[in-house]
Order: C-alpha cells, then structure tokens, then sequence
C-alpha cells in the first residue's frame, strides 16, 4: 500500500514539473507575464513596476475560468530607436571624394584672382596666355570634380563651383577685351580701381566661400555667389 502511495505521488510532482516546463516555453523572451490572484489585487507592486523598462507597455486581462489576473509587459530596448531617429535627423553633407575635388577646383580659382590682381597691382603686362591657361586647368579640375559626384548635394556644390567659373572667366574676357584698347590704364595707376570693381570684389568672396563651404562639406549659400 505506501509503495504504491508513494509511486503515485512521483507520477504527480512528474506531472507538475512537465506542465511548467510547457508553460515556461511558451512565454517570449521579449514579454514578462505575471499572474495576481484577485484577492491580492490587480496591479503591479512597487517592486515589479522598477523592474519594468520606460516605454514598456502593461496590457491587463482576466481568464474567464478562473480568479486570476494575467498581467503582460512587452518591452522593447528604446536606444535602438533613438539612435534610428538622431540617424535620420543628421544633414546630409558634401561627400569626402568630391569635396577634395571641389577644393582643388575652388584653390585654382583663387590662385587665378590671386596672380590677376598681383599682375595689376604691381603694374606687370596683363598675362593673356597664362590666364587663359589657368581658366582651362579650372575647367579640368571641374570635369573631374563630376566624375565624383555622390549624392544631390554633391551635384549641387558642383552648379556653385561651375557658375563662380563663369563668372571669373566672364570677368577675365572683359579685362583682356580692355587691355586690348588700352582701356586699363586706370587700373594700372591706382589700386582703387581694382578696389571699387565689384565684379572681381565678389569673384574674390564668393572663391573664399565656397572654399569655406567645402572644407566643412555643408551647403550653403552667400550673396558674393549670386
């Protein structure tokens, strides 16, 4: 009689530790699930809710067959997501390849201002060949600037470059055009002349700006580039 008292109480605890073993599987590793008897109440203790995550969602119910109160907590890690959002929130920027390219665009552009006004300012002939050469080395390094084109930032930073281009040669034409009528001597005998020429004034900025611009690699605007 105690044997089989005895083999009937291991057939039951065998029972009992194959049920919570199903019912421990079936929980999710992103979900706590906590079970109060109505008794007790329905909430959570003060010490189960510092264990919950912020952001955390509580969902209540109750079995319809039983006193018991099934508690769900989905939890999710919040700093995944932020760091989604502060992602997408970044500016896109001027990529690395064509603002390297760009630069060697923009610090030819500058040296051409640069050997233009030393030329005048020291009363040095008006260099047609070697400005004309340098407007064609910018318009090479332009070309090349294109081929690394990334992104829509890219290409706009590009239109910048190219449109101060036209405007320095532009401005280098009409000098060559004056010094062919001898229309210049007033450059040559007092810098204010190249002072108050607010064409070159601004080629000069504009140079510097984009220049500035690239070396940051962020887009912008400035009233000397329009």
């Amino acid at each position: 009689m105690k044997s089989r008292l005895t083999i009937g109480l291991l057939t039951v605890c065998v029972l009992a530790l194959s049920a919570l073993a199903q019912d421990n599987s079936s929980q999710t590793p992103n979900s706590v699930v906590a079970q109060q008897h109505r008794g007790a109440g329905s909430s959570f203790s003060k010490a189960q809710q510092s264990q919950v995550e912020p952001g955390a969602k509580i969902h209540a119910h109750q079995t319809s067959d039983s006193d018991e109160h099934t508690i769900t907590v989905d939890v999710w890690s919040s700093a995944s997501s932020s760091a989604t959002e502060s992602t997408q929130a970044e500016p896109v920027k001027v990529s690395p390849d064509f603002a390297a390219a760009g630069l060697t665009a923009a610090f030819r552009m500058e040296l051409t201002e640069r050997k233009i006004e030393n030329s005048i300012r020291r009363g040095f002939p008006l260099g047609e060949f070697w400005i004309q050469n340098d407007l064609d080395e910018i318009d090479d390094s332009l070309k090349l600037a294109a081929l690394s084109v990334a992104n829509d930032i890219d290409l706009k930073t590009l239109q910048q470059l190219e449109k101060q281009s036209s405007r320095l040669r532009l401005w280098s034409d009409w000098l060559i055009d004056e010094n062919h009528n001898l229309a210049l001597t007033e450059y040559y005998i007092s810098s204010s002349a190249l002072d108050s020429d607010e064409r070159f004034q601004n080629s000069v900025a504009c140079t510097k700006f984009l220049i500035s611009m690239l070396s940051g690699r962020t887009l912008a605007d400035d009233n000397s580039c329009i």
